[in-house]
């Protein structure tokens, strides 16, 4: 089972970085394997990422940033106890401890 879901429709930024090609080359392969656009991928990874980096969560808390997860297609982070492939929407808020 896929670890990232197929791309739900939310309001889309552009937003241009340079990756080493292997990376690329694996975002293209992971997007075929779920059969979803390439950003979609490296979205959801990248909330993944967010989600799962306590410093960061730590970080934003103090910054007054935690809203920032609460943004139309910033998913929320999964539950302990929850598996990745259960779907990134199905998390809670950042600093919960549940």
């Amino acid at each position: 089972m896929a670890l990232i879901e197929k791309k739900l429709v939310t309001e889309r930024e552009t937003a241009s970085y340079k990756l080493d090609r292997a990376t690329v080359e694996l975002v293209r392969s992971y997007s075929e394997f779920i059969g979803s656009p390439q950003e979609h991928v490296v979205n959801e990874a990248l909330l993944f990422v967010f989600h799962k980096d306590k410093e960061f969560n730590n970080w934003l808390k103090v910054h007054d940033k935690l809203d920032l997860f609460s943004v139309p297609g910033a998913r929320q982070a999964p539950k302990k106890g929850k598996t990745v492939a259960a779907g990134l929407n199905s998390f809670p808020p950042p600093g919960n401890k549940s």
